[in-house]
């Protein structure tokens, strides 16, 4: 698992990600970033990619705009965009309505295999864009992409001793 994240300098200051691991299995992401303007509209666009024989990465059943204001306040019922406010809702300082300001944090967030139907095993990219738009243009805030992988568990090959 890794994640990548970036953003618009003029909207955003010292952003931050990474992932710490928990297990063989499983990988925590967080992330940091200050808002300087006021985001008023969020809109996110999410794509998901898979990895192909070439080794780059295709697009793979998702992409998806979302108006977020609208999925908080559930005019909207998208289901990628209901499943990544509980998420967010969870995991981030962003559990209250529009508009966003200031700090934002993602602290200890996974994807729980409850939350997705089933993926084929394999190599996917989860990729994020923020913008802030108006009725007449849309202003780019960041992108966030996280890279994971599909596959069976791995256990642990340690035999358990039974106790008397």
């Amino acid at each position: 698992m890794k994640v990548e994240c970036e953003g618009n300098p003029a909207r955003v200051k010292n952003v931050s990600c990474y992932v710490k691991a928990v297990n063989w299995n499983m990988g925590e992401v967080n992330m940091d970033c200050h808002l300087t303007v006021t985001v008023r509209n969020p809109m996110i666009r999410m794509e998901i990619l898979r990895k192909d024989y070439s080794n780059q990465y295709q697009p793979f059943l998702v992409d998806v705009r979302m108006d977020f204001c609208n999925v908080i306040q559930k005019r909207s019922f998208v289901p990628y965009a209901v499943i990544l406010w509980k998420i967010l809702k969870q995991y981030s300082n962003l559990n209250h309505s529009c508009p966003f300001t200031g700090p934002v944090r993602v602290r200890n967030a996974y994807l729980d295999s409850n939350h997705l139907p089933p993926f084929p095993h394999g190599f996917y990219q989860f990729r994020f864009t923020y913008s802030d738009s108006n009725s007449t243009s849309s202003e780019l805030i960041g992108s966030a992409k996280l890279f994971l992988q599909v596959m069976e568990p791995i256990k642990s090959k340690r035999k358990t001793v039974p106790k008397n």
